[in-house]
């Protein structure tokens, strides 16, 4: 992706969901999206999460079934290209 796409997705992302875009492209951008080698985790404001393109166990996908910024952060982060990679297994550290 050119850093032209780049800035026009972020810029997106942000437009399209507000605060959660914020929230979203911040983790993507400063290595809050890390993806190891049984699970990717999204470090949020108050805990950590597991996602993937269409799951989230925080409470808002789980319990009401809303559109999270973790989930948001995760496809960010993979279309900039700077999800985080640790060999190592996510189960092993909780």
């Amino acid at each position: 992706m050119s850093d032209s796409d780049a800035e026009w997705m972020v810029a997106e992302v942000c437009r399209l969901y507000d605060t959660k875009g914020d929230k979203a492209v911040f983790a993507a951008k400063n290595g809050q999206v890390i993806q190891y080698r049984d699970f990717c985790v999204v470090i949020g404001t108050s805990d950590t999460y597991v996602v993937d393109e269409d799951f989230c166990t925080c409470g808002d996908f789980m319990y009401r079934g809303l559109q999270c910024w973790h989930i948001l952060a995760y496809r960010t982060a993979k279309a900039l290209g700077t999800i985080v990679q640790r060999d190592e297994w996510y189960q092993d550290l909780i």
